[in-house]
């Protein structure tokens, strides 16, 4: 890149485009392998840890330049990000960072006890590094692919809240950009099927997923729909549609329409059209595929091939037609307590749910508490959209920190034919964490119910830095126990109980058990699955991972293995093979990641068979500028690939259109917020690159003039660099930076360049006609007098240099002993630098 673009105001951004690229990449392969605890990784909850990853034999350099370079990096605990944080990277590749930007990020996720021994441990120190921190337990290392710090937090630390309140500190914000007064977009998603052998061969009509929302002042009005022209039954299906109101000061949300409400424990999530309010530390997700009903259940709204997960591993994928399904009815997801649902509808959208006993035991903090209340009546999704109906439902909870140690909460769920409710507590203690679930339900003409379930969670550390994962849950349902919804609800089961250990002998090899047992009611058989398992690191490249189980249903008793062996090749690119003893299923995958943002691209191809048949599948996506392109390929045959079954092929496209404060642009799909990026008229034909780094960049202004920056999320500050490719010379494109910190669904105008990048040149002379030597002065714009001024000097000869100044009439004020004042006048066609010549004061101040 041409060096007069890198300007001294953004070298905190941009000052690793200096490193050269071949160094940063091989940077990027030692950030790629650094060690991961599988326990610390199983710790929330699941049994299960990915295989350990142990750090490469020999370390590239982070910075080959000979000098210190500082960048601006987001600091983040896991996958939260927390903040911006400034690191200087030394010439021996030592890491810095400011001790106190580092305290005040950590405030709302360390426990206060420790946050206060980690400022004495430190007092009178302004920088730290990670080996600063090593002796504390606290672990941060830097990857120089994502250009971020990654913290690793002990569980006995940590404060006892959840972490999503930290973007909500108004305390962290400081001087941000302001959102459009009025933005909009529109994303379309489209599928176009092909069946080469099937039932119905041939080209199927498309499929479009329509979501978008409009923001107006603090208002959001948002909507999703489905549209199938050319299909049979309905064209159109609007899937919600609702205004939405975020008072941040007291952290509340208001709804009105087709609301998404948030359950606790046993409840179910009810389709409701009607008015709410709430309270959730959480980042919501601002679309949704699938819609949970109750804990063990969801609904599929649209054909999707779902990709089932069971305690990390791929165990299934399935094609399933719309509806509601229950986990019972997977019995290859039996025993399991962590599972995943990947799922593709057929209009090309992407969800993942989550199904885990574990996943409501969090904790707030003293004081804080969070809340929802949802009412209306009972808005069933149908085949034109919503069914408003008559019959009223409510739905609401409330939790409150009593102390850092202690929540509890309260919920309940009413409509016409039951009414259901119930409490919760999470108590965290030196053994470790304890939940629990209460219900009680009465059900007209049916009768009264109750719930019960209680979990356990300890996280043992060593003193080598292993630890151990201990978990374990119970749960009891009366037969007649029912949330709404759920009239004359089976509860087949009389109680549930399980555990799990995870220990890890070294960064190289770990094992551990799990099981469950389910008591069936009546003629339904009892349940019980036991399973053992290890990861073992063979070498720096490869993995290996085994499970032994055992299951008893109403087929009988089984006995099966599982081998799992993974090769890494290269840094975004694995092979992976497995072989399950049930049905003798032997899969072969292969997936690769090649760049980042624009021109990146991903591609998984698989193949598997069994005694039931076997497949071949291909899903490629490439991100280009503009919309998301992908293509996928399902293939189905009878015996070792004999005769084909069926084989359909997909072709997906997504894009998205963006307006905010009069500004348009065209972009990849948008999932909350977005920016619309802009070059100055100043840049003639410059490219405008968003978030650059050595691996690419998100969005680029193109022929069309500006970029969409499609990937901003509500109340979490953000960083967005910016640079010029092909800018005339010496051309000042600004701080090179925008901050900002996004409200709910809201767009953005960021202008690169501006009218204030010509240097005005010439040589001041009194009234006595003597150069005016060695003198400070400022100009002030006149159309602008509140624009802060520009500061200038002269020589000894009177010559001077104005930088930052715009088209129009500037008032030059210097401070020689005759105060002379000078009118200047920049032609509105000017570029660059503008020479002035020689220039007299005014004779009438």
């Amino acid at each position: 890149m041409p060096k007069h673009r890198i300007q001294p105001a953004v070298i905190t951004g941009f000052a690793i485009l200096i490193v050269p690229s071949h160094a940063l990449a091989a940077a990027a392969t030692f950030g790629a392998a650094q060690a991961v605890n599988p326990i610390a990784a199983a710790a929330g909850g699941s049994s299960i840890a990915s295989p350990p990853i142990a750090p490469p034999a020999r370390q590239v350099r982070l910075n080959p330049t000979g000098r210190p370079i500082i960048l601006t990096v987001p600091l983040k605990d896991g996958a939260t990000y927390l903040g911006d944080i400034p690191l200087t990277i030394g010439a021996d590749d030592t890491l810095l960072f400011p001790a106190d930007r580092l305290f005040q990020l950590l405030t709302p996720i360390i426990a206060p006890d420790a946050l206060d021994a980690l400022r004495s441990n430190f007092a009178g120190k302004t920088q730290l590094s990670p080996e600063d921190l090593a002796p504390t337990g606290l672990s941060l290392t830097y990857n120089p692919r994502t250009l971020e710090l990654v913290l690793t937090i002990p569980v006995e630390r940590r404060a006892s809240r959840d972490l999503s309140v930290s973007a909500l500190d108004r305390a962290r914000l400081g001087s941000f950009y302001q959102p459009a007064s009025a933005s909009a977009y529109l994303n379309v998603r489209g599928t176009f099927d092909l069946t080469e052998t099937g039932p119905d061969t041939g080209f199927a009509d498309p499929i479009l997923f329509l979501d978008g929302a409009v923001r107006l002042g603090n208002v959001v009005a948002e909507s999703d729909a489905i549209w199938s022209p050319g299909r049979d039954g309905a064209d159109f299906q609007r899937l919600g549609s609702r205004l939405v109101y975020d008072d941040i000061a007291h952290l509340i949300r208001f709804s009105a329409g087709d609301l998404r409400p948030q359950v606790r424990g046993f409840q179910a999530t009810p389709e409701i059209a009607g008015l709410s309010l709430s309270r959730s530390y959480s980042v919501l997700n601002p679309q949704q595929v699938i819609r949970p009903r109750g804990d063990r259940t969801f609904r599929l709204e649209r054909p999707s091939t779902v990709e089932v997960v069971v305690n990390g591993q791929q165990v299934r994928r399935v094609q399933l037609a719309p509806g509601t399904y229950n986990l019972r009815d997977f019995p290859f997801a039996q025993g399991g307590n962590d599972v995943r649902l990947n799922v593709l509808d057929d209009t090309g959208r992407r969800e993942v749910l989550q199904f885990n006993i574990f996943l409501d035991q969090t904790q707030l903090a003293k004081g804080l508490s969070e809340f929802g209340l949802y009412a209306g009546v009972k808005a069933p999704l149908e085949a034109t959209g919503p069914n408003y109906s008559n019959d009223w439902i409510v739905t609401g909870f409330v939790r409150h920190g009593i102390s850092d140690a202690v929540t509890l909460g309260a919920n309940f769920q009413a409509d016409a034919q039951i009414q259901m409710g119930g409490g919760e507590a999470v108590f965290g203690t030196p053994l470790g964490s304890f939940g629990t679930h209460l219900a009680y339900s009465h059900t007209k003409g049916f009768g009264d119910g109750f719930a019960v379930q209680g979990t356990f969670q300890r996280l043992i550390q060593h003193g080598d830095g292993q630890s151990d994962s201990f978990n374990l849950f119970a749960e009891h349902r009366s037969r007649k126990f029912a949330p709404v919804t759920f009239y004359l609800a089976e509860n087949q089961y009389d109680f549930e109980a399980g555990g799990g250990y995870t220990h890890a002998f070294s960064t190289e090899f770990y094992a551990g058990v799990d099981g469950r047992y389910s008591k069936g009611r009546a003629a339904v058989p009892d349940l019980q699955s036991y399973r053992a398992f290890t990861g073992w690191r063979l070498t720096p490249l490869v993995n290996l991972s085994t499970e032994f189980r055992y299951n008893q249903d109403s087929r009988g008793k089984e006995y099966s293995g599982f081998l799992t062996l993974t090769i890494n090749i290269g840094r975004s690119s694995s092979l992976r093979s497995e072989y399950d003893t049930r049905e003798n299923r032997v899969r072969m995958s292969y997936q690769t990641l090649h760049g980042s943002g624009v021109g990146s691209y991903t591609v998984i191809a698989d193949a598997e068979r069994s005694d039931l048949g076997s497949t071949m599948a291909v899903n490629a996506s490439y991100f280009a500028n503009r919309a998301e392109l992908g293509f996928s390929h399902y293939g189905n045959f009878a015996g070792d690939f004999g005769t084909s079954i069926s084989q359909r092929s997909s072709f997906r496209l997504g894009t998205s259109i963006a307006m905010a404060d009069g500004a348009i642009s065209i972009g990849r799909p948008i999932y909350d917020s977005f920016a619309i990026i802009k070059p100055h008229r100043s840049l003639a034909k410059g490219d405008v690159l968003v978030e650059p780094s050595p691996f690419g960049y998100t969005a680029n202004s193109g022929a069309l003039g500006a970029a969409t920056l499609p990937s901003l999320s509500s109340y979490a500050e953000r960083t967005i660099p910016v640079d010029v490719v092909g800018a005339p010379a010496r051309i000042d494109i600004g701080q090179g930076s925008f901050k900002v910190f996004p409200a709910y669904r809201s767009g953005y105008v960021l202008q690169v360049g501006s009218d204030y990048n010509l240097t005005a040149m010439g040589t001041m002379i009194d009234r006595d006609g003597q150069p005016i030597a060695l003198m400070a002065g400022q100009a002030i714009e006149l159309a602008h007098p509140d624009r802060p001024p520009v500061t200038l000097f002269t020589n000894r000869i009177g010559r001077f240099g104005a930088t930052g100044l715009a088209p129009g009439k500037w008032r030059i004020e210097m401070l020689d002993q005759a105060k002379s004042v000078y009118l200047l006048t920049i032609p509105e066609d000017a570029t660059g630098i503008v020479r002035v010549g020689e220039i007299t004061p005014e004779k009438d101040r």
